[in-house]
């Protein structure tokens, strides 16, 4: 029976090196690169062979992938011997040969510190390697499943666009144990391409799919087409938010109804079978948390063909185009999902059962979402914003967007401005105050229209910071100070529409000023904001409280309370065990 390392990190390289069938091996003596080397020695999977002389090493693994159009495989200790690779690895380099280069070497902590035979990897030269990445010793979960992703991407640049050397640095803790018998589970992440089309793996129609829609540009018509054929033959929903860039018959905001199911007990009849991942990074952290959850396998569908796993497992990647994946896999006749059905029916019941909101982010994106005009753009700044007009429909004909490439602060107002040159239609910001104050130069734009629209929330801090599930709401009133930065941009005389900062740099900028401090001020001005003929462009403030904001954000949370064993005992420990015992508790889990 093959005895393996008990270190982790060597485990995963090993296991992967065989989902991969990379087999041969060329080992140069030492000392840290014992626990890879003896483990690969006990597997008769692997051919080893020795090279005492790394730079010669190097040079055979050209020759023997070269000669057999295999990957192969290099191991050496610490000190100079990686050093020695760089002449074979430029040779590889340069001819495309698949040579992973494993350089081990103690604790990446004592470079720099007078430690023997450590020597600084974090940097090599340009051309002996498509991929350079380090594997630490792992010391829990979320560790292994981002080393596991970054072998998976390292074996698979060995091959990728003609293919290449790769240099992976293997960490040792100097506990040369090998205790263990077998490897660890692993993931081997496959990247498909059209031209192999025929070897994509099949898609059954029965499976429930999730199909999740990132950021992306205004889908064409053609793309929509595409997706609604196949959500047409397929049992699948389609998660979409603000900046997913489409809008069509099967969009779905899944913001509202996967905030509910996290801790829910009924949230096992929603999980999906198979997640589809369309575009980019998204910023509905309530989709994300639900899908985080899940441990079905995601295909993610992207042109550049990377490997990105921020929830679930990655399975596939298909590099391609959305239409070109889509069509692939439209099925031959429609289909009555009842997948889709259950989230429809489960989002009715929820907006059916929402609650009178206070004056908010979130009660001011209830009553202004349905009033935006057909045609309309519509841009949220980050967090509070993007998430509290993500709990609302709007029209089907409206072009939505957020700033979650960077997911700063800086420029959400900046961004509509631009944006609102490229048409005719009103352009909508809905902004907080510290994106606004910090993005307040962009007004001064002189090439600004009149279908410009502000929608500032002003509640004198940043809310995200103070929300429930924030830990600055846990800290309280100090946290006002520098966490959520209170106070700012405001006169002696306090904020309101008399005293606002804003209203004086709008209005001094040629903007029109509206304003609102309550639910009636509101309602009284708001067709105003959303009206098409101004003659200049809007800004329109409204004054929330921190209480409502948060208190509303609650509400919209909480419209179904149940949650489910393992959370409600979380809660009560919460409420009888001292904080220095949950630590403790914790601790231990990790």
């Amino acid at each position: 029976m093959a005895k393996y390392s008990d270190a982790r990190n060597v485990q995963l390289v090993i296991a992967l090196l065989k989902k991969y069938g990379i087999r041969n091996v060329i080992a140069s003596p030492g000392t840290t690169n014992v626990p890879f080397v003896y483990s690969v020695q006990n597997d008769s999977f692997f051919r080893v062979l020795s090279a005492f002389d790394e730079r010669s090493a190097a040079y055979m693994a050209c020759g023997l992938a070269g000669e057999s159009g295999e990957p192969v495989v290099l191991s050496c200790t610490g000190a100079t011997a990686s050093r020695d690779y760089m002449p074979g690895l430029t040779e590889a380099f340069y001819r495309k040969l698949p040579v992973l280069a494993l350089t081990s070497m103690h604790f990446t902590e004592d470079i720099g510190n007078l430690s023997t035979q450590i020597l600084d990897r974090s940097v090599i030269p340009n051309d002996i390697a498509r991929y350079h990445t380090s594997l630490e010793m792992i010391e829990n979960e979320r560790m292994a499943k981002d080393e596991e992703l970054r072998i998976n991407i390292a074996l698979s640049e060995l091959t990728r666009d003609g293919g290449g050397p790769v240099v992976v640095q293997l960490i040792t803790d100097g506990n040369y144990t090998f205790g263990a018998s077998s490897l660890p589970e692993v993931q081997k992440i496959n990247r498909f391409l059209p031209e192999g089309v025929d070897e994509w793996p099949e898609l059954s129609s029965k499976s429930k799919i999730a199909v999740l829609l990132g950021a992306h540009r205004t889908f064409s018509a053609a793309e929509s087409e595409a997706l609604e054929h196949f959500i047409e033959t397929h049992n699948a929903v389609v998660f979409s938010d603000v900046s997913s860039g489409y809008r069509g018959k099967f969009s779905f905001g899944s913001a509202l109804s996967c905030i509910q199911l996290q801790d829910n007990p009924a949230r096992s009849a929603f999980n999906p079978d198979l997640v589809i991942h369309l575009g980019e990074m998204t910023g509905d952290y309530n989709t994300m948390g639900f899908l985080t959850g899940t441990h079905c396998p995601v295909w993610r569908v992207s042109p550049d063909g990377e490997f990105r796993q921020h929830f679930a497992k990655l399975e596939n990647v298909f590099q391609c185009t959305i239409e070109f994946f889509l069509s692939h896999y439209i099925g031959d006749e429609s289909v009555e999902s009842e997948y889709r059905s259950l989230w429809r029916k489960y989002d009715a019941q929820l907006r059916k059962n929402m609650p009178e909101f206070p004056f908010s982010n979130i009660w001011i994106a209830q009553q202004l979402s349905p009033m935006i005009p057909d045609g309309s753009v519509v841009h949220p700044a980050i967090l509070s914003s993007l998430s509290s007009w993500d709990y609302f429909p709007m029209s089907k004909d409206i072009h939505s967007s957020a700033n979650v490439g960077g997911f700063g602060i800086d420029g959400c107002m900046s961004t509509l401005i631009g944006a609102s040159f490229a048409t005719n239609k009103l352009c909508f910001c809905i902004t907080g105050d510290l994106a606004f104050f910090y993005d307040m130069n962009s007004l001064g734009c002189r090439e600004i229209g009149s279908n410009v629209r502000i929608l500032l929330i002003n509640n004198n801090l940043g809310m995200t910071f103070k929300l429930s599930n924030h830990v600055g709401s846990r800290i309280g009133k100090p946290a006002d100070s520098f966490i959520a930065a209170a106070g700012h941009n405001i006169s002696a005389n306090g904020i309101d529409k008399k005293h606002s900062s804003a209203r004086a740099w709008a209005e001094s900028l040629g903007f029109e000023y509206l304003c609102a401090s309550s639910k009636d001020e509101f309602n009284a001005i708001k067709e105003r904001f959303v009206s098409q003929d101004a003659k200049k462009p809007i800004l329109f403030e409204c004054f929330t409280r921190e209480e409502d904001e948060r208190n509303a954000r609650d509400f919209i949370d909480s419209i179904d309370d149940r949650v489910d064993s393992k959370t409600r005992i979380k809660k009560i420990a919460k409420t009888i065990l001292p904080k220095t015992v949950i630590d403790s508790l914790k601790a231990i889990r990790h």
